[in-house]
This record gives C-alpha cells, sequence and structure tokens, in this order.
C-alpha cells in the first residue's frame, strides 16, 4: 500500500506546461533518465518545442575504434555543464570502421553502403547508394527549411575513393547533398582543385556558418565556401595568421574562429582568431594559457604537438591530443556570447577502463532529443 497521501503535492498532478518547465531546469544526463520513466514524460521531453538551456551546450563526443575487434570499440561523451564523461552504449558499426565519422549529433559510415545513426540512438538507416562511394569526406548536416519531414540534410564533400586498390588523385569527387525524405542524392561542383593534393578530412577542417559550408586546409591554409543556397563554390584564398603551423576552422556563436598551433618567438603556442567571413580579416582574441598547452603533450618538442587536434561549435572549442592511447587528454575554451572574452580549462580523464583504440572519431555536437530518445 502507497505511504502517499493523495492530499499531498505530486508531479503527475501537475500541469504539463509547468512539467515540461521543471524539465527544462535539469542538466541533460537527468534528462535521458526521465524519459525513460513514463511514455508521457518521454514525448514531453522528446516534443520540438521543449526547450532547454543545456541542449544549447556542445558536447564532445569521442568514438575510439579497437585494434582488433568491434565488440571493444567504446563512445564517450562529455558534458559541459556538468564537467562529466559519460560512456555511451556501444555502438554496432553496420560497415567498415575505416569509413566511420561524426558530425552534427550523427554518426556515418560512407562505404560500402551510406548509413547514419543520431549519436545517443542505435538505430541505423541506409541510404541510397552515394553517387560516389568515398573514404574520410567531410560531413555537415544542415537545415534549409525544405527537407520537410526530417527537417535536415546532408553533405559530402571531397574524401577519396579507391580503383583496384589505389586512391584515385584525379578524381575530386563531386559534392552531395541528401535529401532523407526523398531518399536521394544530389550532384553539385565539386572541391576546388586548389585542395587536390589533399582533399579528405585527414587534411581538412569544415564549418557550417550562416549557409555556407567553409572548407579550409589544416596545413596548407587554402580556404573557400560553398553557398548552400545557389550550390556554387567562393574563389579559394588562403588564411594563415603569422607564425601558423596548421589551424582548424570553427563555427562560434555568431563568429567564425580560426583555431591553430603557433611557431611564435616566445615559443609554441595554441592561438584563437575571430575571422571576418567577408573580407577573411583576422584579430587574435585568446591564446591557450602555457600550463593547459604542456599538459596536452608528454613533451615540448615541436613534433609532440603535431598530434593535437580541434573541434567545436556554439560557444565551446575543444582541444585535445588524439596519439596518446587511453589518456586522450584535453582543455576547453567557452567564448562568452555576451562580450566574447575567453575561459579556458581542463577537461578530466575519460572514465576507466579504456581500451586500447588505433583509430578515434571526434566531434562537437548539441543533442537533439527529438531524434536521440528511444520511444516509448
Amino acid at each position: 500500500m502507497s505511504d502517499h497521501n493523495p492530499k499531498d503535492p505530486n508531479i503527475n498532478s501537475l500541469s504539463l506546461d509547468l512539467t515540461q518547465l521543471i524539465f527544462s531546469s535539469l542538466p541533460l544526463p537527468s534528462l535521458l533518465r526521465a524519459s525513460a520513466v513514463c511514455k508521457l514524460w518521454n514525448s514531453l521531453i522528446s516534443s520540438p518545442s521543449f526547450t532547454s538551456p543545456c541542449l544549447s551546450y556542445p558536447w564532445f563526443f569521442l568514438f575510439g575504434l579497437h585494434n582488433t575487434s568491434s565488440r571493444n570499440n567504446q563512445s564517450f561523451a562529455f558534458d559541459p555543464l556538468s564537467n562529466a564523461w559519460f560512456l555511451l552504449p556501444r555502438l554496432d558499426d553496420p560497415s567498415s570502421s575505416s569509413a566511420f565519422l561524426g558530425s552534427n549529433g550523427f554518426f556515418f559510415t560512407t562505404t560500402p553502403n551510406f548509413s547514419y545513426t543520431p549519436v545517443l540512438k542505435s538505430a541505423w538507416r541506409f541510404t541510397s547508394p552515394l553517387k560516389f562511394s568515398r573514404l574520410n569526406p567531410l560531413l555537415g548536416v544542415f537545415y534549409d527549411g525544405s527537407s520537410g519531414g526530417f527537417g535536415f540534410k546532408f553533405i559530402v564533400v571531397g574524401g577519396v575513393r579507391f580503383i583496384g586498390g589505389l586512391v584515385d588523385i584525379e578524381d575530386r569527387l563531386a559534392v552531395e547533398i541528401y535529401d532523407p525524405n526523398r531518399d536521394s542524392w544530389e550532384l553539385c561542383p565539386a572541391l576546388p582543385a586548389d585542395f587536390r593534393s589533399g582533399n579528405s578530412s585527414q587534411s581538412l577542417s569544415s564549418a557550417l556558418f550562416k549557409g555556407k559550408f567553409y572548407v579550409s586546409g589544416i596545413y596548407s591554409c587554402f580556404i573557400s565556401s560553398f553557398d548552400l543556397r545557389n550550390r556554387v563554390w567562393s574563389e579559394v584564398q588562403t588564411l594563415r595568421p603569422p607564425g601558423v603551423i596548421f589551424s582548424f576552422l570553427i563555427p562560434c556563436n555568431d563568429m567564425l574562429v580560426l583555431a591553430g598551433m603557433c611557431n611564435a618567438p616566445r615559443g609554441p603556442s595554441f592561438n584563437l582568431w575571430k575571422i571576418d567571413e567577408t573580407t577573411l580579416e583576422f584579430s587574435e582574441i585568446s591564446i591557450m594559457p602555457q600550463s593547459l598547452l604542456h599538459s596536452l603533450v608528454e613533451s615540448e618538442e615541436d613534433e609532440n604537438f603535431a598530434s593535437l587536434k580541434c573541434v567545436g561549435m556554439g560557444s565551446l572549442i575543444y582541444v585535445f591530443n588524439e596519439e596518446y592511447h587511453q589518456k586522450y587528454p584535453s582543455c576547453l575554451c567557452e567564448i562568452s556570447a555576451e562580450n566574447g572574452k575567453c575561459s579556458w580549462r581542463r577537461v578530466p580523464r575519460l572514465p576507466l577502463p579504456v581500451n586500447k583504440f588505433h583509430k578515434v572519431i571526434s566531434f562537437c555536437s548539441t543533442v537533439s532529443l527529438t531524434h536521440s530518445l528511444p520511444q516509448q
């Protein structure tokens, strides 16, 4: 027999609006647990109209591919609000692990079949075939208001394909855009020829910003943008602040940010620059504290900094070292939307045990509960 007094307040007696308001103050991990309580709570939390401050903070996702067995793959997610890592349920890879990628809230495979699933819900959906099957392309998820029921489209840029076991360096591969409502791919102009010597995600970074898909060379510093409405590429230019060795393009709040490793007169540094998307002029906004930079490497020799990677979106930029197997030291910078002030801090270590991986997929994304929650 229940000890609850029916005259006492009960959450089930609250209005739906008030219940949603209470849910909106919960951190994301608590929201995910609450969504599993009952059908009503699940529908309230997964409703497209549901908003919560925690949904605007991008999480840092890390997917490790094990050396020998996919059973030992591991997925982790870092929640910046709770400052904690979470071990995600094992994600079955329906394809070759070498074709596995992540971007903007989704995991993808690109060959031999293109498929995708929301990061918090393993429900793989296979698409019609790409016109040009490829490995290591750049991937983006965008919303153009014309996608109907799904509300999003995918853009696939660059990458490499193999012919007779050899990499085809002559074919620049057309840009392809996928509409999930029609299950169809649209062919668009290929990445400009300037990027031919390095047209995969291993040598390029990308950023979706104000209706354009920007592509920059991590080492070449070439930059161009693809207009998602008009389906054309801009003129290729060079974006290289003084001393930059390599750099990554990041969409942050209402500005485009370049994050890069510099060989400065005072020693190695990791800098952030605000980029004017019209003129490509740059202005420095922050330098990572030296103590944080040195915590990402085992020694201060230049070659050790070469394994640093960077991802980000919204107000957060994550910098990490992908070569330190089972450690993956990382830090983050939060850029204030009000005054542009940058605040750096260390990210905690991954929760143990961590398997030994031969490849790590990492990306930054907000979490869409509409796409991620299992339906009751």
